[in-house]
Protein backbone atom coordinates (compact mmCIF):
# COMPACT_ATOMS: atom_id res chain seq x y z
CA UNK A 1 0.00 0.00 0.00
CA UNK A 2 2.92 2.98 1.22
CA UNK A 3 4.97 1.97 -2.46
CA UNK A 4 1.57 1.97 -4.37
CA UNK A 5 1.34 5.44 -2.25
CA UNK A 6 4.88 6.81 -3.32
CA UNK A 7 4.12 5.96 -6.86
CA UNK A 8 1.78 7.63 -7.56
CA UNK A 9 2.78 10.64 -5.22
CA UNK A 10 6.05 10.38 -7.57
CA UNK A 11 4.23 10.11 -11.04
CA UNK A 12 1.57 12.82 -9.88
CA UNK A 13 4.19 15.53 -9.59
CA UNK A 14 6.18 14.36 -12.91
CA UNK A 15 2.99 15.01 -14.92
CA UNK A 16 2.48 18.05 -12.63
CA UNK A 17 5.57 19.05 -13.84
CA UNK A 18 5.22 18.59 -17.56
CA UNK A 19 1.65 19.95 -17.42
CA UNK A 20 2.56 23.40 -16.08
CA UNK A 21 4.21 25.89 -17.65
CA UNK A 22 8.00 27.31 -16.63
CA UNK A 23 8.06 30.35 -14.80
CA UNK A 24 9.45 32.68 -18.16
CA UNK A 25 6.57 31.25 -19.68
CA UNK A 26 4.15 31.93 -17.04
CA UNK A 27 5.66 35.82 -17.21
CA UNK A 28 5.07 36.04 -20.72
CA UNK A 29 1.50 34.97 -20.61
CA UNK A 30 1.16 37.30 -17.79
CA UNK A 31 2.42 40.50 -19.63
CA UNK A 32 0.01 43.29 -19.43
CA UNK A 33 1.53 46.28 -21.46
CA UNK A 34 4.23 47.03 -23.79
CA UNK A 35 5.59 50.56 -24.16
CA UNK A 36 7.78 50.84 -27.73
CA UNK A 37 10.12 53.86 -28.38
CA UNK A 38 12.26 54.78 -30.74
CA UNK A 39 15.71 54.28 -29.30
CA UNK A 40 17.57 57.03 -28.04
CA UNK A 41 20.98 55.10 -28.68
CA UNK A 42 22.82 52.56 -26.08
CA UNK A 43 23.04 53.37 -22.60
CA UNK A 44 20.27 55.44 -23.09
CA UNK A 45 16.17 55.00 -23.06
CA UNK A 46 13.62 57.13 -24.57
CA UNK A 47 10.88 56.79 -21.59
CA UNK A 48 8.58 59.39 -23.38
CA UNK A 49 7.77 59.07 -26.71
CA UNK A 50 6.44 55.88 -26.86
CA UNK A 51 3.47 54.08 -28.20
CA UNK A 52 1.60 51.76 -25.86
CA UNK A 53 0.10 48.26 -26.61
CA UNK A 54 -2.00 47.13 -23.73
CA UNK A 55 -4.30 43.58 -23.71
CA UNK A 56 -3.45 39.87 -24.44
CA UNK A 57 -4.07 40.37 -28.08
CA UNK A 58 -1.67 43.59 -28.11
CA UNK A 59 1.20 42.45 -26.44
CA UNK A 60 1.31 38.89 -27.72
CA UNK A 61 3.93 39.56 -30.31
CA UNK A 62 6.24 41.22 -27.66
CA UNK A 63 5.40 37.63 -25.33
CA UNK A 64 6.07 35.37 -28.22
CA UNK A 65 9.37 37.51 -29.21
CA UNK A 66 10.68 36.86 -25.82
CA UNK A 67 9.77 33.00 -25.36
CA UNK A 68 11.19 32.13 -28.21
CA UNK A 69 14.31 34.88 -28.26
CA UNK A 70 17.38 32.69 -28.66
CA UNK A 71 20.94 33.39 -26.80
CA UNK A 72 22.74 35.15 -30.34
CA UNK A 73 26.48 33.81 -31.13
CA UNK A 74 27.71 37.57 -31.26
CA UNK A 75 29.54 38.68 -28.71
CA UNK A 76 28.28 42.32 -29.19
CA UNK A 77 25.86 44.41 -31.99
CA UNK A 78 27.01 47.00 -33.80
CA UNK A 79 25.33 50.25 -34.19
CA UNK A 80 22.61 51.76 -32.86
CA UNK A 81 19.01 50.16 -31.63
CA UNK A 82 16.39 50.79 -33.38
CA UNK A 83 13.88 50.45 -30.38
CA UNK A 84 13.69 50.41 -26.77
CA UNK A 85 10.89 48.10 -25.23
CA UNK A 86 9.52 48.58 -21.98
CA UNK A 87 7.64 45.26 -20.89
CA UNK A 88 5.08 45.32 -18.09
CA UNK A 89 4.06 42.13 -16.26
CA UNK A 90 0.99 41.28 -13.77
CA UNK A 91 2.44 42.19 -10.19
CA UNK A 92 4.18 45.22 -10.92
CA UNK A 93 7.15 43.38 -13.02
CA UNK A 94 9.00 45.51 -15.68
CA UNK A 95 11.85 45.36 -17.57
CA UNK A 96 13.58 46.91 -20.57
CA UNK A 97 15.05 46.20 -24.02
CA UNK A 98 16.76 47.30 -26.90
CA UNK A 99 15.79 45.92 -29.73
CA UNK A 100 18.18 45.83 -33.21
CA UNK A 101 15.44 45.17 -35.80
CA UNK A 102 16.09 43.30 -38.63
CA UNK A 103 14.63 43.54 -42.23
CA UNK A 104 12.10 41.30 -43.71
CA UNK A 105 13.19 37.47 -43.40
CA UNK A 106 16.32 38.79 -41.72
CA UNK A 107 16.84 37.99 -37.71
CA UNK A 108 16.45 40.75 -35.32
CA UNK A 109 18.64 41.11 -31.80
CA UNK A 110 17.10 42.42 -28.76
CA UNK A 111 19.28 42.88 -25.50
CA UNK A 112 18.26 43.47 -21.75
CA UNK A 113 19.50 46.91 -20.51
CA UNK A 114 20.35 45.68 -16.75
CA UNK A 115 22.41 42.70 -18.92
CA UNK A 116 24.38 44.69 -21.76
CA UNK A 117 26.49 41.04 -22.85
CA UNK A 118 23.39 39.33 -22.83
CA UNK A 119 22.19 39.46 -26.78
CA UNK A 120 18.93 37.45 -27.72
CA UNK A 121 18.26 36.71 -31.74
CA UNK A 122 15.04 36.83 -32.25
CA UNK A 123 13.55 34.82 -35.52
CA UNK A 124 13.14 36.30 -39.09
CA UNK A 125 9.41 34.88 -38.49
CA UNK A 126 9.46 36.96 -35.46
CA UNK A 127 10.86 40.15 -37.57
CA UNK A 128 8.24 39.59 -39.96
CA UNK A 129 5.90 40.29 -37.21
CA UNK A 130 7.20 43.00 -35.46
CA UNK A 131 7.28 44.73 -38.51
CA UNK A 132 4.01 44.35 -39.45
CA UNK A 133 2.91 45.02 -35.61
CA UNK A 134 5.50 48.62 -35.23
CA UNK A 135 4.23 49.68 -38.79
CA UNK A 136 7.55 49.87 -39.44
CA UNK A 137 8.59 50.98 -43.74
CA UNK A 138 11.26 49.15 -45.35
Amino acid sequence: MKLNRAILTGASVMIKAFMEPDSSELNNEEMIQARVAESSGIGSFNETDFIMFNGVEKVRPFADMLRNADDALEDSIHGEPDFDLEIHWKGGVMAQYQLWLGQKQQPSYLMDVTHLHLIYRVSADMTNRLIQVLGVDE
